[in-house]
Formats: structure tokens, C-alpha cells, sequence
């Protein structure tokens, strides 16, 4: 029986919608590919943002971690700054994982070289600047359906320590006393000055000398002092004679910056003029006379002052081989300087630190000298007659260690004092204060 026309125009209807769907599949298959492609460019690649700045943060980390270990010690040490660096990376072991990215995932290459920056011209060939490169490669989530399992990132961050920086005004006050003859120490302490002067460059940085105590007169820099000072019975009782170390002086226009601020001192970073007002000065000054803090800082701070230029760090470097007690007989007997030698060293050198001055003190071998009163000081009506010990020497007051009064004098900070070093540790010692004040603070600079 043939189909009545109605069931005709049915199946060709039928027909057509199945020749219809025939065609949407395909289209359907593509708009969902297409959805998954959008999908996962959006969560994988989102992601990979997330990552890349994380990686990023991590390899800043790390390089300003490995340079600020460049002037932890002198010489600097490249391995200090390597593990410093690896310790705050994102690979296995580090401290500063990411989220969602297995630390075997990431991989940390790091460099320790000699970068020169404005000011820092590679002192002796010591590394300044930490590279660190990070590569990651993050698990994708949907991308993966597609082939492509990992996005690989990198991130690149290089940090300098000593990175140049502001010019420098530095004086430099060298305890010069009688005491200073023994054991070489004298010897040893213009050795570390000189290796100080080294680091110096003399196109951003002027240097000074104060010393203490005093020469008569700058064009007497080189005089034996210990003729100016009163030579004195140190106990009352005559079982020891004063060896001519301390007593009182009254040179009322004595010198104590011997050398005012200067570039004079070398040709080049690291190549010093000898024949130079500093070192021909530094090399010739001989030991002799007592110690007094106070008077030298003054003259030091004064000289910053006077000479220092504009926009430039100002520093002293302070070395002194035990304690104030010392003091010329001009000043009156009641004055902080002949009653509290070490105080008012301490309270000069407050003066110089409250005008934004860098104090380097070192106390050298210092230990278990007291601070006393200086000859003619008057306390409470009382006349000191006795020069040092506490045997028969009059105690300052407040009463301080020498090695309590250096550690004041110096600036806040363990960057800031040096204690009781041996003589033949002096050159490092003034080498990592050159290090240091060079330094400023590690930073990026890629």
C-alpha cells in the first residue's frame, strides 16, 4: 500500500532532520574543542602568572640574600654568598616553595662575580654582585588533555654589595700613646690604615688623620711628644716610677688633625701615593704620651665640618689601645674632660652620631683598663694627684671599663665595634670597616 501523502511529507521531514544533525555534530565537536582550548589558556596560563611572579620574588630574594653576605666578612667569601643565596630560592631545600609547583620542578643556578658599579670599582678582584637564575616548570591542568603537560618559566634577578654609592668624608683617629710602642702595635695599626686607604677610591672619597695624642703643631707632626707630657710618680708610695705614657700636657694650640681631608692620598683605587700629606704623615708619627678620647673626636668632628662636602657620607674610624685618663692642664679641674675622660669621649663622640656621622670604633687591647680621672682634675674638693690604677688613681664617675667606653663611642650596631682584636688582625679589620662603608645596602640592580 503506498504511503497516503501526509506519511510522505513525515519521512521526508524525518529525512531532513537527520541530515541536519549529521551536519551540527561536527560543529558542536569544534565549539567544545574550542571551549577547552579558551578553558585552559585561561586556568593553565592564569596560573603560570601566578608562578612567574612568585619565581620572580624568589630569585630577588635570593640574590639580596647572597650579596648582603659580600661585606659579611673580608675577604668576601663567594660560598657564604652561594648558600645564602640557595637558602632563599624555590627549588628542593630552599625556603620559599610555591604553591601548586613540586620543588623538583625548579631548578636554581647561581653566579658570585665582579660587577664594577659607579663608585665600586672591584677592589682587588673581590666579588660584589650575586646572579640568580630560576627555571620552573609548572604542571598544567587542562592543557595537559591537550599534549602539552608543563609551561616552563624563568626569572633572572642579579644584587650588588658593595654596590658604590654616596662619596665618602672619612677621618680616621689613630691612638698614637706611649703605649702603643709595645708588642708592634703601632707597627700593625698603620699596616690595617694602610690596607684601609687601599679601598679608598680617590675620585668620590676624602680622607683625614686625627691622632692622640697631639703634636705641637701640624708642621711638628712627626715629633716625639712624650717631652710635653709631665712625667709623674704613678704610685705614692715611689714603687714604680711613670714611664712617661701619661701625666698631663698643656699645649694649648696643639694639632690634632694632622691631615686635613684630602684625595691626595693615592693616584687610583689601590694605588697609594706615599709621598701624600696622609702617608707620609701615617708613616712617620711616632708613639709617646697619654691617652685622652675626647679632644682628637672633637677635632675629627670639627674638621668633617669644616672641610666635608655636600652629600657625602661622614665617618670615623677610631682605634685606641686602652683607657682615657689623660687630659691638658689648660682646661679647668673641674671640666669633663680632666674629671670624665672616657665619658666625655663617649659624650663627643654622641655629638658627632646625633649630625648623622658614621662611628667606627676599635677598642684594641683594651681589656681590663679603667677609666680614671686625669692628673688636677678636682672631685668633690679632692685633687687627683696620681696617675691610672685604681690602686692609687681616682676612678671616673660614672666609672666605666675602657672596652664599656669604646663600644659607646662607636655607632649602634655589631658593624660598629671591634673588640679586642690581636695586632696582626688589624688589617682585616680595617679592611672589612672599608668593606662596609662601601657597602651602603645589597640591592637589585637587575
Amino acid at each position: 500500500m503506498a504511503p497516503t501523502p501526509a506519511e510522505h511529507r513525515a519521512g521526508r521531514r524525518l529525512r531532513a532532520v537527520a541530515h541536519t544533525s549529521g551536519q551540527t555534530l561536527p560543529l558542536v565537536v569544534v565549539f567544545m574543542f574550542s571551549i577547552l582550548v579558551f578553558a585552559g589558556l585561561v586556568i593553565d596560563f592564569g596560573n603560570a602568572y601566578r608562578v612567574q611572579k612568585a619565581l620572580q620574588a624568589s630569585a630577588d630574594a635570593s640574590a639580596t640574600a647572597g650579596a648582603g653576605q659580600l661585606t659579611m666578612a673580608y675577604p668576601p667569601s663567594s660560598a657564604n654568598a652561594t648558600t645564602a643565596a640557595g637558602k632563599y630560592g624555590s627549588q628542593s631545600g630552599g625556603s620559599n616553595p610555591i604553591r601548586g609547583v613540586p620543588a623538583g620542578n625548579v631548578s636554581q643556578n647561581v653566579s658570585v662575580t665582579c660587577a664594577p658599579q659607579a663608585g665600586y670599582n672591584c677592589t682587588n678582584g673581590y666579588p660584589n654582585t650575586v646572579t640568580v637564575d630560576e627555571t620552573a616548570n609548572v604542571p598544567t591542568y587542562l592543557l595537559k588533555l591537550l599534549g602539552f603537560s608543563t609551561i616552563q618559566l624563568k626569572a633572572y634577578a642579579q644584587a650588588c654589595s658593595p654596590c658604590g654609592g654616596v662619596p665618602l668624608d672619612v677621618m680616621v683617629v689613630l691612638d698614637r700613646t706611649g703605649s702603643m710602642s709595645s708588642n708592634s702595635k703601632l707597627s700593625q695599626a698603620k699596616a690595617g690604615i694602610n690596607a684601609f686607604m687601599k679601598t679608598m677610591d680617590p675620585t668620590l672619597d676624602d680622607v683625614g688623620l686625627a691622632v692622640l695624642p697631639p703634636a705641637p703643631s701640624t708642621s711638628q707632626s712627626c715629633v716625639d711628644v712624650d717631652p710635653y707630657f709631665n712625667s709623674t710618680k704613678r704610685y705614692p708610695d715611689g714603687s714604680q716610677q711613670y714611664d712617661g705614657n701619661g701625666g698631663t700636657y698643656s699645649m694649648g694650640n696643639a694639632a690634632y688633625v694632622l691631615v686635613p681631608l684630602s684625595n691626595s692620598y693615592a693616584t687610583s683605587t689601590g694605588n697609594l701615593n706615599m709621598s701624600s700629606s696622609f702617608m707620609s704623615t701615617l708613616n712617620c708619627v711616632k708613639a709617646g704620651g697619654g691617652t685622652a678620647y675626647a679632644e682628637a673626636i672633637d677635632a675629627a668632628y670639627q674638621e668633617l665640618v669644616k672641610d666635608g662636602r655636600a652629600g657625602t657620607q661622614k665617618i670615623i674610624v677610631f682605634l685606641s689601645d686602652g683607657a682615657a685618663n689623660d687630659a691638658p692642664t689648660f682646661m679647668a679641674s673641674t671640666s669633663p674632660y680632666r674629671t670624665n675622660p672616657c665619658g666625655q669621649g663617649v659624650t663627643s663622640a654622641g655629638v658627632a652620631k646625633a649630625a648623622k656621622v658614621l662611628v667606627y670604633s676599635i677598642a684594641y687591647t683594651a681589656d681590663g683598663d679603667e677609666c680614671d680621672a686625669a692628673i688636677g682634675a678636682k672631685i668633690g674638693g679632692t685633687t687627683v694627684q696620681w696617675y691610672g690604677s685604681s690602686r692609687w688613681g681616682t676612678p671616673e664617675t660614672p666609672s666605666m671599663p675602657a672596652e664599656t667606653a669604646l663600644e659607646k663611642i662607636a655607632s649602634p650596631g655589631s658593624q660598629y665595634f671591634y673588640d679586642l682584636p690581636n695586632p696582626t688582625s688589624l688589617t682585616g679589620i680595617f679592611q672589612q670597616i672599608a668593606s662596609d662603608i662601601t657597602a651602603g645596602q645589597s640591592r637589585i640592580v637587575q
